[in-house]
């Protein structure tokens, strides 16, 4: 059982079709709950687990789409688990926070995936 309250990662120029693509690899079904330019809610459900998600378009800039499981249910242990996932399936750039959130931590280290499956560390400030 998963240990984090949720997970959020960051695509790098990823369309919300390719996202879908990915999310129906993962998910037994999904709903859209509402739609609107650049956020999108979803109920996800895999097994008994039901998992909200938020997907907002140019969240960071306008290359970043932010996808936030508000859920520990989901398939994956932590933010880079999922980061490692989606780059596989869609060969694109992930972000996320490089530690959980907790008092003290540094929120402007962040882990990153490129399109080539190299892994760095680096500061993403103001990201969020």
């Amino acid at each position: 059982m998963n240990t984090v309250k949720d997970i959020e990662i960051y695509a790098k120029n990823m369309p919300l079709a390719d996202i879908e693509k990915w999310l129906s690899s993962h998910f037994n079904q999904w709903e859209v709950l509402n739609s609107g330019k650049v956020v999108h809610d979803f109920l996800l459900y895999k097994g008994d687990a039901r998992i909200p998600l938020m997907i907002v378009e140019n969240a960071v800039g306008k290359a970043w789409t932010s996808i936030w499981f508000k859920s520990g249910q989901t398939p994956w242990e932590s933010d880079t688990a999922c980061g490692k996932d989606l780059n596989k399936f869609a060969n694109c750039r992930v972000r996320a926070n490089a530690a959980p959130w907790a008092d003290g931590e540094d929120m402007d280290e962040w882990w990153q995936i490129t399109e080539q499956g190299e892994e760095s560390t680096l500061s993403w400030p103001n990201a969020l």
